[in-house]
């Protein structure tokens, strides 16, 4: 099972996540195009950071579980506030935040229902979550090449742990995001290389050992091929939400 610790040492050493972010820039455009972000704004599982630059926001705090991010976060964003921490357990008092964002990051937490009552619980009354998840039924082309998948939560699931006691005004779409890629290498390394992983499946015969291993599963791939290129389906749970108060 996969645990917090080793969610925090695979991003950490994710070097070269810019280069290969391809999902997380799509999903970032698509959450911000319709967010209402503002005041003092929480980031969720910030990576190297976005930039808010064209909302009235007045500070920004990130959280991240992995240490080198949050270095790399400083690094780019000088102004925003750095704090290396786990989304189920967030070291900030109640009612903190007028805005929240986070993009691909809950899903990798063991406690999918703690982290949304924790967001829930920062966020100020009256304040907006936006957030994208991804949930089951994702990298089916993967799965069909014979490697091992993570597998997330059902959308149904996730959408549940935003229950109407702490949420209102909710907004909930599931998106099939698709992207393309020249050949199985760049494919394989737009997920390794942001820290998460994919493996030869035990299950389906023996590890990959080597030249002749690889090239059958290029065969594999090829297979797969579209005019676009070879593709790589995410399932994508999009949410957004208000915090309940006592007005609301």
């Amino acid at each position: 099972m996969t645990t917090q610790y080793d969610v925090a040492e695979h991003f950490s050493r994710a070097h070269q996540y810019d280069c290969h972010n391809l999902l997380q820039r799509l999903t970032a455009n698509k959450l911000l195009t319709k967010a209402a972000l503002g005041g003092h704004l929480l980031d969720i599982g910030a990576g190297p950071g976005t930039d808010f630059s064209l909302f009235p926001v007045i500070r920004v705090t990130t959280v991240d579980i992995a240490f080198a991010m949050c270095q790399r976060l400083k690094s780019l964003h000088h102004s925003y506030e750095a704090v290396c921490a786990d989304a189920a357990a967030l070291p900030f008092s109640n009612a903190c935040f007028d805005s929240l964002y986070s993009n691909l990051a809950l899903q990798w937490c063991p406690d999918f229902t703690v982290a949304v009552a924790e967001a829930s619980r920062v966020l100020k009354p009256g304040g907006r979550g936006h957030f994208a998840m991804v949930c089951d039924g994702a990298l089916p082309e993967l799965e069909a090449m014979g490697f091992c998948v993570n597998h997330f939560a059902p959308a149904s699931m996730m959408a549940a742990a935003f229950s109407d006691q702490d949420w209102c005004e909710l907004s909930i779409d599931v998106v099939t995001e698709t992207l393309y890629f020249d050949d199985l290498r760049t494919l394989l390394y737009s997920i390794k290389g942001v820290g998460a992983s994919a493996r030869h499946g035990a299950g389906q015969g023996k590890a990959l050992r080597g030249r002749t291993d690889w090239l059958a599963r290029m065969d594999d791939a090829e297979r797969l091929r579209t005019p676009q290129g070879l593709p790589l389906s995410y399932q994508i749970l999009y949410v957004s939400a208000v915090k309940r108060g006592a007005n609301l």
